[in-house]
């Protein structure tokens, strides 16, 4: 063994020496409060009002269920064993959160015994654990920020093995791995990953963004798991905005409001009363665009209606002109039996249209929208031209003038499968349908959803539009129905006054908007009772004009400025 080598051995000795050495009483090392540990290891500063409040809740809370000790916590402390934080998108979560996860890890790794300190047994893991409502989440944004803290904090050492001194830990994609068998763990609402874990210290992030049933599933979970090894001694956070009023992190705020549950404490707050950075002047586009949304977002005030997309569904009302069934009165849109024959010689019946009388204006500027139902759902056209309109918003403090599309609608067309007769729609006949219509007018561009529509967008690009068959995925929905609400409650739409003609008692386009449901903000849906095709077809319509340059200033809408309010059309 060279010199190199045993000076490595003996300096590694002496490390582990010193790590090793225990004062009197539970502490290895005194810890620093939560505020001191921030500014020394963290180089970070609460700001003053409601974060500071939660770091002093937080900081007082943990070091009495460490210690024991009364002068961290009076009586009314000692019991909170849950602290919820309704806090306004934008207001700093995640630089909360990943400083308290620091200190916490920290404290734990100032103890001579923190299994023995917390009530367990030798040998026994503590974990601390963040639960996120996805993956990404869990992975890359929170834990992500937890990582970043860590490499940045002058107490710990990243080591690539496992942790031999209370001063190292161990990276992982989902997991940091502390001495003393110390474990921090992100995983998502999954909760059955983390099954025979000691969670002592758990936070729920973002749990309003997870279905009811869901959340209250992994609240039980680690919940129970966290009171069975450590009693009142483990510590729950929950936070996040709310989604509706029916969402997990609403009913049990508003619960402990009403009951004063003696185990639970909680705080609100709108995002610029946590996080100064954030004013309230600079999120007037998002007020201007959706009230409702904003309003949940960043004051947390909570819409009345569960998950229903339109808080104010009259509003659609507003935009629908009484009578007008289509551009041209006079088409007739006749259902009807097609036959086609396969190769093999064999006749296949399908559910196919007539349309007569068929007068567009050939003056306008044309966009389709299409939902490609075939066997169970309906296949569904929606036409729209575009109408000049001005839009003015607020850019940096100063008011900006636009010209935008205002979407008209002209044609609604629907293709029924019939189930009873085990008829499909005829792609075929959609497809010369809108043939028909290309030849007669400049469709632009057209949107289809990916499933059942390579075809029709294959016809549609050699009759030299701009077509796309996009994945509709929920993302992607979201952020197109959001588009067209805005438009409807700023009246900068025109809807046809839709009618369902077949005696059937399903619900005509314009009803079947104001049942739509929005799930965890992320998914629209529809009851089983009811449908969403009408609807997926005028909001890819409407997302492609509303979103499109205007092609010239003829046939300019007379509604004035976007965002003007006008009384309901008699």
């Amino acid at each position: 063994m060279n010199s190199f080598d045993l000076d490595k051995l003996l300096g590694d000795f002496a490390e582990l020496a010193e790590a090793y050495e225990e004062r009197e009483g539970i502490w290895r090392e005194e810890p620093l409060d939560l505020f001191a540990f921030c500014k020394e290891y963290l180089d970070i500063t609460p700001y003053e009002g409601k974060q500071t409040e939660i770091f002093q809740k937080i900081n007082d809370v943990v070091m009495w269920k460490i210690t024991l000790d009364d002068r961290y916590a009076d009586a009314a402390d000692q019991n909170l064993t849950e602290l919820l934080l309704m806090l306004g998108k934008g207001s700093g979560k995640d630089y909360m959160l990943s400083a308290v996860f620091c200190w916490i890890s920290y404290l734990l790794n100032c103890l001579n015994n923190p299994q023995e300190t917390l009530g367990l047994a030798e040998g026994e893991p503590i974990d601390l654990i963040n639960i996120a409502n996805n993956t990404h989440q869990a992975n890359e944004v929170f834990f992500y920020k937890f990582k970043q803290r860590l490499a940045k904090c002058k107490f710990f050492k990243r080591v690539d093995r496992e942790p031999r001194t209370p001063y190292e830990y161990q990276p992982m994609r989902s997991m940091i791995r502390f001495f003393n068998d110390i474990k921090a763990h992100s995983t998502h609402a999954d909760a059955e990953t983390l099954e025979g874990v000691n969670p002592w210290v758990v936070v729920f992030d973002e749990i309003s963004g997870i279905p009811y049933e869901q959340a209250d599933k992994v609240y039980d979970t680690f919940s129970s798991s966290a009171a069975t090894r450590y009693n009142d001694r483990m510590l729950l956070l929950f936070i996040s905005f709310p989604r509706h009023q029916g969402d997990f992190l609403y009913v049990k705020f508003r619960k402990w409001e009403q009951e004063d549950t003696p185990h639970i404490w909680g705080i609100k707050g709108k995002s610029w009363e946590v996080n100064p950075k954030v004013s309230r002047a600079s999120l007037q586009k998002f007020y201007d665009k959706n009230p409702e949304d904003a309003r949940m977002r960043y004051e947390c005030i909570a819409p009345e209606a569960e998950a229903g997309f339109f808080e104010f569904p009259e509003k659609i009302d507003y935009v629908v002109v009484p009578g007008k069934i289509a551009q041209c009165p006079d088409v007739v849109i006749q259902p009807k039996v097609t036959t086609r024959m396969l190769k093999n010689e064999t006749e296949v019946h399908f559910v196919g249209l007539d349309i007569f009388n068929l007068q567009l204006n050939p003056d306008y500027t044309y966009y389709l929208g299409g939902d490609g139902g075939v066997t169970t759902d309906s296949y569904v056209l929606c036409l729209m031209h575009g109408e000049q309109t001005i839009k003015q918003e607020t850019v940096n403090g100063e008011i900006v003038t636009t010209v935008v599309n205002k979407p008209v609608e002209d044609l609604l067309i629907e293709w029924r499968p019939n189930k009873k007769e085990r008829l499909p729609v005829d792609l075929m006949n959609v497809a010369e349908v809108i043939e028909m219509i290309c030849n007669q007018v400049y469709v632009k561009k057209a949107l289809f959803d990916k499933f059942n529509s390579a075809d029709i967008t294959q016809r549609l690009i050699s009759l030299g539009v701009d077509a796309e068959d996009k994945n509709f995925s929920n993302q992607f929905q979201v952020e197109i129905y959001k588009n067209l609400r805005s438009l409807i409650y700023t009246q900068n739409i025109e809807l046809l006054d839709h009618q369902i003609t077949d005696g059937s008692e399903r619900l005509n386009a314009n009803e079947e908007l104001k049942k739509l449901k929005i799930i965890n903000d992320s998914k629209i849906d529809h009851d089983k009772r009811y449908g969403k095709d009408f609807s997926d077809a005028r909001a890819a319509a409407t997302w492609i004009c509303s979103m499109d340059e205007p092609e010239s200033e003829s046939h300019a809408a007379d509604v004035g400025l976007f965002g003007a309010v006008r009384g309901l059309r008699t």
